[in-house]
């Protein structure tokens, strides 16, 4: 999520030792769950990786609720469509945002993700999407680790495809600011066999509130090899 539901706090030594010596627990037993996740498939599957590659760029404007700070992020999304085993799809996103404030400035970030997929069929046309990411926000004097987690709805209508969904994110290293709640919409459509166009609006609440913190615009092109 971009940089501008970011909310500074001072925090002692002590404190942000401990708050790292957290996240790297949390991290450890994240990347262990993941590896466990990738590898699972049916005993008599061959060892070898059965998948097709595609390159997503992701475009994301966010404004804040109040419409003073707003915060443009362009995000790289390599990633594996799986065409046997458990997992539909594996993903890294590389982020980098910067926000604005009247005409200046404000902040600049970095985030790296690993995002597994996993789809499950409702009907010919329609199914269940479960997403999940793990990740790391890189900025200037702060870091801070989180995970999201996002169900969704998608039916096909030949070359188009809506989605409706929840995202639930949260700091997983007790950093606060970070956590909230998204609600996001939009449709995709197909420009060839092997080419994509999404577009997305999103909805930004704090979760702790239920304070309305942003709404978001995204578009991603995604192109398969």
């Amino acid at each position: 999520m971009p940089a501008l539901r970011h909310q500074k706090g001072a925090s002692t030594g002590r404190t942000r030792s401990t708050a790292t010596r957290r996240s790297a627990a949390c991290l450890a037993a994240a990347a262990g769950l993941i590896s466990l996740a990738a590898s699972a498939a049916p005993a008599d599957n061959p060892p070898a990786l059965d998948g097709q590659f595609q390159l997503g760029v992701e475009y994301e404007y966010e404004k804040a609720a109040d419409g003073r700070q707003h915060t443009n992020a362009l995000t790289l999304v390599p990633g594996v469509k799986w065409r046997s085993g458990w997992l539909t799809m594996t993903e890294l996103l590389i982020e980098t945002e910067q926000e604005r404030e009247a005409g200046r400035v404000t902040e600049r970030a970095s985030k790296l993700g690993l995002r597994l997929r996993k789809d499950f069929a409702l009907t010919e046309r329609a199914r269940l999407v479960l997403r999940g990411l793990l990740g790391h926000a890189f900025i200037a004097g702060e870091g801070y680790s989180y995970a999201y987690l996002e169900p969704s709805l998608r039916y096909e209508f030949d070359a188009l495809e809506m989605m409706m969904g929840f995202r639930a994110v949260r700091s997983i290293d007790g950093n606060p600011g970070h956590d909230f709640n998204k609600f996001r919409i939009g449709p995709s459509f197909d420009l060839g066999p092997a080419s994509e166009i999404e577009f997305r609006f999103v909805r930004n609440w704090e979760a702790s509130t239920g304070r309305h913190a942003s709404d978001a615009y995204i578009v991603e092109f995604v192109q398969k090899f």
